[in-house]
């Protein structure tokens, strides 16, 4: 609607309704208008004594979907006013019946013509004489507030649950953080003040001092972790990872206490998985959910370690030991920040209850879940998702028949791979945004951007950074040789070149 038309309107609204209303329900429709118009409002007079159609006028089809006609038809707003919202609505005119004169203000919900929920106000007057009841009635659109109360509800209800989670979590921290300095200073004393203390009872003590500190480390160590993902301080910087090499690093670090225990770690993992995921903070997870199934684990007994393809695009990985297992009380409060707890292992082992917390935070940065399964004195097993790392390379040259050759050789070692290619560094960099290339093969001298040019970018790129990076290019200055390496490429390999030895520099660097 044009302004002169907009002002038409508005001019025959307010004409029928200087006519028809109140002067009072008038006074409170402009007083809550900020702008000249009524598009948020609309009228209605009817009358309960005489069989007459509610007299409705104003903005009633933008706000409710129907015009006067089809409303009337329908009984009026009773009509489309939403189930759970009648009875209050019915009650609220009963109640005015009952007076001789009076108003009222409501507020209730209807369904528009469109299927969604709108929020009206309702202003009611009531006037009496001796054969009939007028309800004058000012009706407006407060969808927007409503949407905007809910959500600050929403909100306050977030952040006070956020803070008692916030009090309860430091008060046990605190408390956790406190009570082994007990033993610690205990322990310290007796070895100060007697010196003549027999070697193994010394020994002992020492020993004791040594597992608390290492406990408040750990604690330390998982709090500053924790707390680092959670203020976004921890950059996610996935690579490319071979799963069965990532887990065996995981169980190297492990192999002494297991060996002390006299525990069996067992991996089965094909050597063709890789996911993508950050190595340091993947290790992190594998090394939390290691060490937890060897301290809930008795001697002779043995953790199990596999890996699978979960759906189209995520690796799944299981830690599974025959161990005490967890019980069942306790299982819905493996993850809860408010619910920390913490049990003594199958030797003694003490844990800081806050290991699992970061294992689920660094899952979930990386797109994934974690779960678990538990039967009290059979054992536990840990099951979480990565992101798989598809077998995808990437082939820049403006040379198609060098693309030729060159996709050709990948085909014969990795006949399932997807390959990627490109004549330019900015084309290169668009596809590389859309599937995180396994391996980067590039020109040096190319159009628009040339190889340097194009790593720079990728550098900057934490999913890109980590990709290994072949350089096939002719003959390079040694000033071009000395800025690849100084942005760690992993192999520059001159045109023409021996087939052999590509193949062996992709299998080395994929």
């Amino acid at each position: 609607m044009n302004s002169a038309k907009h002002k038409e309107h508005l001019s025959e609204m307010l004409k029928e309704a200087v006519e028809s209303l109140s002067d009072e329900l008038l006074l409170e429709a402009l007083f809550k208008r900020k702008s000249n118009y009524f598009d948020d409002f609309f009228f209605v007079i009817s009358s309960v004594s005489q069989n007459e159609p509610e007299k409705i006028f104003g903005n009633v089809e933008k706000i409710t979907g129907y015009n006067t006609s089809e409303l009337n038809n329908m009984h009026g707003l009773i009509g489309i006013i939403e189930e759970e919202d009648i009875e209050k609505y019915d009650k609220t005119y009963l109640e005015l019946q009952g007076k001789e004169t009076g108003r009222t203000k409501h507020q209730f919900r209807i369904t528009h013509k469109n299927g969604k929920t709108v929020w009206l106000e309702e202003s009611v007057i009531i006037k009496k004489d001796a054969d009939k009841i007028i309800y004058e009635k000012l009706i407006r659109d407060i969808t927007p507030f409503k949407e905007t109360e809910e959500k600050l509800r929403e909100d306050f209800l977030k952040i006070d649950k956020a803070n008692k989670v916030k009090d309860k979590f430091i008060s046990i921290v605190s408390h956790d953080l406190r009570a082994p300095f007990t033993s610690l200073i205990g322990f310290a004393e007796i070895l100060i003040n007697e010196p003549d203390l027999p070697e193994e009872e010394r020994l002992d003590y020492l020993k004791y001092i040594y597992e608390a500190a290492q406990t408040q480390l750990n604690m330390v160590n998982h709090l500053l972790d924790w707390s680092r993902l959670q203020s976004g301080k921890i950059e996610v910087e996935p690579a490319r990872l071979n799963v069965r090499s990532t887990v065996s690093n995981a169980i190297s670090s492990l192999t002494g206490a297991a060996v002390r225990k006299e525990v069996e770690i067992i991996e089965k993992i094909s050597d063709d998985f890789y996911f993508y995921a950050d190595p340091k903070l993947i290790n992190r997870v594998l090394e939390n959910l290691l060490s937890n199934a060897l301290k809930f684990t008795p001697s002779g007994k043995r953790i199990f370690v596999s890996a699978n393809k979960y759906g189209t695009d995520k690796i799944e990985v299981i830690v599974r030991d025959e161990g005490v297992g967890i019980k069942e009380e306790d299982q819905n409060k493996i993850f809860k920040l408010e619910e920390k707890i913490t049990t003594q292992g199958t030797s003694g082992e003490k844990g800081t209850g806050l290991g699992l917390l970061l294992v689920k935070d660094i899952v979930e940065k990386h797109g994934g879940e974690i779960w678990f399964y538990s039967k009290e004195g059979e054992g536990t097993e840990f099951h979480f998702t990565v992101p798989e790392a598809k077998q995808i390379f990437l082939i820049i040259d403006d040379d198609i028949k060098t693309r030729e050759l060159l996709k050709k050789h990948i085909k014969n070692i990795y006949p399932d791979a997807e390959i990627l290619e490109a004549d330019n560094g900015y084309e290169a960099l668009n596809q590389a945004y859309k599937k995180i290339p396994s391996m980067i093969i590039t020109d040096h001298d190319m159009p628009l951007m040339n190889g340097i040019q194009f790593i720079e970018v990728i550098k900057k790129n934490p999913q890109l950074k980590n990709a290994p990076i072949l350089i096939v290019s002719g003959a390079l200055d040694s000033e071009a040789i000395s800025e690849y390496k100084r942005l760690g490429v992993n192999e520059i390999l001159e045109k023409p070149f021996e087939t052999e030895k590509f193949i062996t520099l992709l299998k080395i660097l994929n």
